[in-house]
Parts: structure tokens; sequence; C-alpha cells
């Protein structure tokens, strides 16, 4: 997944999870989805903070800044709860693949499946169209290693994917190449997610293909 872009903001005021009170906690579940869904069909740089105050009931506009930091802190909530959400899958790919070693396909299988999941309710879509405007500030180094991905199961997935595509056309080609999946993959699932929930193909058909697609792109030969 890209990482979150957009100048540095004041770390939210966030009270502790110790201090916190239950109607604290609400508010900040109501303006975290209202800001989801403001984000996913305005733009994320777009998208009006008295819009998103206003839709989760709120009528102060610095609840935005008091709970998530601003704009920027909200957008890395997002992030966050969305890779939160893939990591007890990617962990159990992880496990089964120390045992058995993967194959390029299957890493590949093992990065877009989770994600290709979020789809499955409003929620993930929200997410996915989020996420797909970012797509064009991926950068492979900072993804694996910053923001929302740092110390995950998908740090350690593209990490091996970058490896396991290295052995065709080298480190740096390899990397360029991961960042090309990056790219295409949030943009394509956003795409996807903006679709009917039962557009054909079907999900699982869809995923299939699109799997041997975007491996088959890692594992061409390097260019003469």
């Amino acid at each position: 997944m890209p990482h979150t872009p957009g100048p540095r903001e004041p770390s939210p005021r966030t009270p502790s999870p110790r201090t916190r009170s239950p109607r604290s906690a609400g508010t900040r579940d109501a303006l975290y989805a209202a800001g989801l869904r403001r984000f996913a069909l305005d733009g994320w740089r777009t998208a009006r903070v008295r819009d998103i105050v206003s839709d989760a009931g709120q009528g102060n506009d610095s609840a935005i800044n008091y709970h998530f930091g601003g704009r920027t802190g909200l957008l890395t909530e997002i992030l966050r709860r969305g890779v939160a959400r893939m990591e007890d899958e990617r962990r159990a790919d992880l496990r089964r693949w120390a045992e058995t070693p993967p194959d390029l396909v299957e890493i590949v299988r093992g990065v877009v499946a989770p994600l290709a999941a979020l789809a499955d309710d409003d929620e993930g879509r929200w997410t996915l169209r989020v996420i797909g405007q970012l797509a064009a500030s991926a950068e492979v180094d900072r993804t694996v290693t910053a923001g929302p991905v740092a110390d995950t199961a998908l740090q350690d997935q593209l990490t091996m994917l970058v490896t396991a595509a290295a052995q065709r056309g080298g480190a740096d080609l390899a990397r360029h190449r991961v960042r090309q999946l990056i790219v295409m993959l949030t943009a394509e699932l956003a795409t996807r997610a903006g679709d009917p929930p039962d557009s054909p193909p079907a999900h699982a058909v869809y995923v299939a293909d699109f799997v041997g697609w975007l491996a088959a792109g890692l594992d061409r030969p390097r260019p003469a």
C-alpha cells in the first residue's frame, strides 16, 4: 500500500485508552465512519471537514483535529485500520510459507487476496476507494518500511515479493516492478469497489485472473 503523502500535521491530542470516555470513543468512531465515506466519495484532499463533522452528528469543526490530528491523521487511521483488518489472514499465510516456501504466484496471491476481500462490505469498499487515491504515490522502499505498513505481515509479504521478483531481473528492476504492481493493484481494486457487489466476473474468478496477470508481469525476463 502507498505511504501517506502530504505535509506533517500536529500529533492528535487523542485521550489515552484509559481515560477516553465511552462518549468520546463513540464520537471518534462516528467521525471515522463519516470521514471514511467522504474521503472515498469526495477525495481525501478535497472532502470538506464541515461535511464530515455534520455527517457524524457533531457541531464542532475542530473535532477532526482533536481526535485525529487533522485530515492527514484521519487518512493514516483509515490506512491503519485497513491494514489491521488483513493482518490475521496475512500472518496465517506467512506461517504456512515458513513450512512450505511459496513460489512467485503464491506470494502475489498472498498480497492480493486479503486486499480484494475488503470489497465484501461497505467499510472495506470505502477503504479500497481511499487507498486507490494514493496509488500514484507508491514508493516500494517507503511503502515497505514506513507508515501503516511498517512492522506488519504485509511488510513481510512485500519484502518477499521483491526478493522473488529479483530472481528474474535483479533487485532494482524488481523494486520497480513491485511498485507497478502496487499502483495497478490499488487503482484496479478501487475501481472494482465502486462497481455493484455482484459485478462480473465472480469474485473468485476475478482474483485468480488478476493474480495470474500480476505474477506474469513480475516474472517476465529482463528486457535486453
